[in-house]
């Protein structure tokens, strides 16, 4: 977070001031953030809590967080230089109830060390994904100011299949030239000397503040934040700005907005750039209902996200179209094994799982084959129990009517494969559809809690209903492109959608 940038530059050193700011021992106090109006207070030291502090070992630093709450995470990155945790301190009281906060302190602030290296969008980012990593191994939605802003940007642009949905506020396109960074240590303490008096009680290096800040202007003297790492961004992303940011103006936030390819915009009124600040009731009217939409992951299906378990994969095109060949392993022979392609970031409770399958015969595929390909949910960790609605495209235009009844089946392994459901329930675990080999199939899965329906071709009623899937209404776990004995399968197009009560 950048106050205006002042016209004059001092080379003084600061040490001396520093070192005598540091000699008292940081207690129980009530934390201030930047220009913070006397009348304000803040109940809960956020940023150097006595039991909700830990830390992350990165390359060169260690980063200071803080864990708060339960439910779905999300991920807190402040702005920078003026910046902390604490800024965030009404946004943290009202996620708490829902949701398991991570609140994130940036290198150089606060208890985080600076490190050693130079600093840059990419380290940023990689920082708040070790902290990400040692919190969770799901996807997560980041919050981001300023600063954070950018860096939250830059992490949906890097790790897409770990990043649900990103809140960026005040973070505009940035070029080199657009805005000068020159602010020195010296000038920001006598700006807020009761803000930087607390910050230096907590900084691990408070000698190195001069540092901080010339790495910091550096850094976003050269930074670039524009159509080429947003277009890259996936997730859904609220960008936001005050309607008086003059660091930050909407001009240059709409613009940064129209590049993300899956945006929403919120212009806070009567706000500058700490908009939550200034106008907290509106900013959170809009972050709440972002929120509470249901998460949509376009899940990209790269060799960082595919995980063959019992089958071989490989990326290839269709045309123009980017898409995934997977064919078992032959040398597993039972059937209704688990044989997919496991996506490495998808997790399915009660969730839409959409997906295009198209289905060949293999030379070499026996009598029985029938194009058996579909997909497996609710995978657990090590792929020994999960659930699976799958297709037989050449029972759909069977001259049988025996066969064209087992065109869609479902199973749950490891207990009830399709042979036992068919002899112990004829009938209630497959159904007729319509469909044929070597033609892209549109599925729709959706599930929730113990039932499960399937979709095809967008119709609007399911094609086949499951009211009791056997491993249970709370199982939660990841999702498989799977594939049978025979099958030449392709897949393209996975979006998973969390299910979300009306």
């Amino acid at each position: 977070m950048f106050p205006p940038t002042p016209k004059t530059k001092s080379g003084l050193r600061l040490l001396p001031f520093l070192t005598l700011l540091h000699l008292t021992v940081f207690g129980q106090i009530q934390l201030r953030q930047a220009f913070q109006p006397d009348q304000v207070v803040h109940k809960i030291p956020y940023g150097a809590h006595p039991t909700a502090g830990r830390y992350a070992q990165t390359k060169d630093a260690k980063i200071y967080y803080e864990v708060y709450g339960e439910g779905p995470t999300v991920v807190l990155l402040h702005g920078g230089l003026f910046g902390s945790t604490i800024e965030f301190s009404e946004i943290i009281d009202h996620l708490i109830p829902n949701y398991r906060v991570v609140a994130i302190s940036t290198r150089g602030h606060g208890k985080s060390e600076i490190g050693t290296e130079p600093m840059t969008l990419e380290q940023r980012a990689n920082d708040a994904m070790t902290v990400i990593n040692a919190v969770t191994n799901d996807s997560v939605t980041l919050i981001g100011f300023s600063d954070g802003g950018f860096t939250a940007y830059q992490i949906g642009a890097m790790y897409p299949q770990r990043i649900k949905k990103i809140v960026a506020i005040g973070a505009g396109e940035l070029v080199p030239g657009i805005r000068t960074f020159d602010l020195s240590a010296k000038q920001a303490v006598e700006m807020d000397k009761k803000y930087w008096e607390q910050q230096l009680q907590l900084m691990p290096e408070p000698n190195r503040l001069e540092d901080v800040f010339s790495q910091v202007t550096q850094f976003y003297n050269r930074a670039t934040v524009s159509k080429d790492l947003l277009s890259a961004i996936k997730c859904p992303v609220l960008v936001m700005a005050g309607d008086r940011d003059q660091g930050n103006p909407v001009e240059r936030v709409v613009s940064a907005a129209r590049h993300i390819p899956n945006h929403q915009v919120g212009i806070i009124p009567n706000a500058g750039h700490v908009c939550f600040g200034d106008n907290f009731a509106a900013t959170w009217a809009s972050i709440a209902p972002f929120l509470d939409q249901p998460t949509a992951q376009y899940l990209p299906l790269t060799p960082a996200t595919l995980m063959p378990h019992q089958v071989t994969y490989a990326l290839t095109k269709m045309g123009n179209t980017d898409v995934v060949r997977v064919v078992k392993d032959p040398s597993v022979t039972a059937v209704d094994e688990p044989t997919f392609v496991k996506i490495k970031g998808a997790d399915c409770q009660d969730c839409v799982i959409k997906v295009k399958v198209l289905s060949k015969l293999l030379p070499n595929a026996p009598d029985f084959a029938r194009g058996f390909i579909g997909v497996a949910f609710r995978i657990n960790a090590d792929n020994s129990a999960y659930e699976s609605i799958y297709i037989r495209p050449t029972n759909g235009r069977a001259k049988q009517q025996i066969r064209r009844n087992h065109a869609v089946q479902y199973y749950s392994y490891p207990n009830y494969k399709f042979d036992r459901l068919r002899k112990e329930s004829p009938e209630q675990y497959e159904s007729y559809a319509d469909m044929a080999l070597d033609e892209w199939i549109p599925l729709k899965i959706v599930v929730k809690g113990a039932q499960a329906a399937l979709y095809i071709y967008q119709q609007p009623e399911p094609v086949l209903v499951v009211e009791d899937l056997k491993l249970g209404a709370q199982r939660s776990g990841s999702v498989g492109l799977w594939v049978e004995v025979g099958t030449e399968g392709y897949f393209k197009d996975l979006k998973i959608q969390e299910l979300v009560e009306k």
